[in-house]
């Protein structure tokens, strides 16, 4: 099986794709976007102000820091609520029911995430920085302050196949996405290998609720779910995202000024303590 798409996404002309030149050079400034698969109804979209650290054949890995405001999206008759608190049946109607969606202003809380993105591929690898104490990881990165420890998170967001120009990033979120709360089964084994046995989808009941309510085709949800099974059983295919030393970059820049040169293999100056706190709420099994 090879990894697809489940819809085609919006996004301008002459766009290109990750992996190919021309690269962004580090430390510029490219944002982000999310379109939604009903992006042309409401032109409503989130954005994200990244700082590039890599880009090159092998991908890119952007940097957003912790409190940089972002564009977010809110649904009329609930603006001064995050979508995920919204009612599953009221937020996946069928199109022609569809609540109408706006943009809003925004802040990424947490202390920041680094995302790495390989070419031609529908996900993006995720090393989330997170005060601990707080709730379940949330793809948008909401995270309350927490007892003033400090812990990272590996993290999946399947998403549409990343298209980009000079200035901006083109994507769609899935819904579904991937985590590794256990610590008893990290995603990195001592050996140097990757292990997807503590993997754990997130957001099952979101993604069935879109099929389910008519928001878009049961197909759609069954090639997002066959996605994420598909890399699980793939991961050592994608090694250079899942490196473990993308961890340390991420605690270099959120520790260290954010130097645009990190690499994997770069020592981190920084102490400060961080460690992985299990989520006992998310649906394991898709089946």
């Amino acid at each position: 099986m090879m990894l697809s798409d489940p819809y085609p996404i919006t996004s301008p002309p002459a766009v290109g794709p990750v992996g190919g030149e021309p690269f962004w050079e580090p430390g510029d400034t490219v944002t982000w976007t999310f379109r939604r698969f009903d992006f042309d109804r409401d032109h409503a979209e989130v954005t994200r102000p990244m700082r590039v650290i890599a880009d090159g054949p092998d991908g890119a890995v952007l940097w957003l820091a912790g409190g940089t405001p972002t564009g977010e999206t809110r649904i009329v008759g609930w603006e001064e609520s995050n979508p995920h608190e919204v009612p599953l049946r009221s937020r996946f109607r069928p199109p022609a029911e569809a609540p109408t969606r706006i943009s809003v202003d925004g802040t990424w809380r947490g202390r920041g995430v680094l995302k790495i993105v390989p070419p031609e591929v529908p996900f993006s690898v995720w090393v989330l920085l997170k005060d601990d104490g707080t709730g379940p990881a949330h793809a948008e990165g909401a995270a309350g302050e927490g007892d003033g420890g400090v812990r990272a998170e590996w993290y999946v967001n399947l998403e549409a196949t990343h298209r980009r120009n000079r200035h901006a990033l083109f994507t769609s979120d899935h819904i579904l996405d991937i985590t590794f709360p256990v610590p008893a089964m990290p995603l990195h084994t001592e050996t140097g290998g990757l292990d997807a046995a503590g993997a754990v989808f997130k957001d099952v009941d979101e993604l069935a609720a879109a099929a389910n309510f008519g928001a878009w085709p049961k197909e759609w949800s069954q090639i997002i779910r066959a996605n994420g099974s598909h890399l699980l059983e793939h991961l050592d295919e994608f090694r250079w995202a899942f490196d473990p030393g993308w961890e340390t970059v991420a605690w270099a820049l959120a520790d260290a000024g954010e130097p645009a040169d990190m690499k994997p293999g770069t020592e981190n100056s920084g102490k400060q303590e961080h460690r992985s706190i299990p989520n006992g709420c998310y649906e394991r099994h898709l089946r």
